[in-house]
């Protein structure tokens, strides 16, 4: 995603790091852009809490508040603390997987951006983790694996939102490991929980997980487990001239005076 920054020119105006969690591209991004106002934002105070920058008990807590020389600041991903207008670009690394409503955030990042500003992103795809579903449906029926949405998908609630000329790709990116175990323990350390609303809600029972697991070691590969992960990257402006359908689905025809 850096590397595509270097074939753009944005506009005047702030930069945006929606999802920033600890700060890493945050402080990428004021590397390239030492001249811009680039704020880090996330759902988590923890996270943000984290970020190197923030020295002592009260600079961290100026820094959660936006006060002073900060630019982190905890709030909705898909409500910005930021003016209308204001942003030449909206970056948001592995967050929209994560999100209530994709295109209600996209629509907050389109109002963000100023006319001609950029949105880039990536998210994971529906074949994350394919490996890991599978076992556990081969034991019961509860979800324990988020269903993500498909790169069409996406596609289509930029265009919804109003942004203009999507490009959309993809990439497998398969890791590996020693034990399921180590897996589960690699997600849960990244905040890659299981939060669907039908999931059980009690312990799962050792008899149930050892047969997933056991389950899941028929994919074992050159003593190796794999797991999967699709990786969903795209980008996508906001027209200079302004949205291109309404709120309610309505495409908008622009009528201009031919000059003599």
């Amino acid at each position: 995603m850096l590397e595509r920054l270097d074939l753009v020119r944005l506009p005047e105006g702030a930069i945006a790091d929606v999802g920033c969690a600890t700060g890493a591209t945050t402080r990428l991004l004021q590397q390239r852009y030492p001249e811009r106002l680039v704020v880090g934002i996330d759902p988590s105070i923890g996270l943000l809490a984290l970020h190197p920058t923030a020295s002592g008990p009260i600079a961290r807590f100026r820094a959660l508040l936006g006060v002073g020389r900060a630019n982190r600041v905890a709030a909705d991903p898909a409500r910005l603390p930021l003016r209308p207008g204001s942003a030449a670009l909206v970056w948001s690394n592995l967050l929209l997987h994560a999100v209530d409503d994709a295109e209600v955030t996209m629509r907050s990042w389109m109002s963000t951006l100023r006319p001609g500003g950029l949105l880039m992103f990536s998210t994971f795809g529906p074949d994350t983790l394919r490996e890991l579903r599978n076992a556990f449906a081969a034991v019961d029926t509860l979800p324990h694996v988020h269903e993500f949405v498909d790169m069409h998908n996406i596609g289509d609630s930029l265009v919804a939102a109003g942004f203009a000329d999507p490009v959309m790709d993809m990439e497998i990116v398969t890791l590996t490991y020693a034990t399921v175990a180590r897996l589960v323990a690699d997600l849960r350390g990244q905040g890659l929980g299981n939060t669907a609303a039908a999931r059980g809600r009690g312990l799962y029972p050792p008899r149930r997980w050892r047969e997933m697991t056991r389950h899941y070691e028929a994919a074992r590969v050159a003593d190796r487990l794999p797991a999967t992960f699709e990786v969903i990257q795209g980008h996508a402006w906001k027209p200079a001239e302004g949205p291109r359908r309404t709120a309610d689905g309505l495409d908008i025809v622009r009528v201009h005076r031919r000059r003599s």
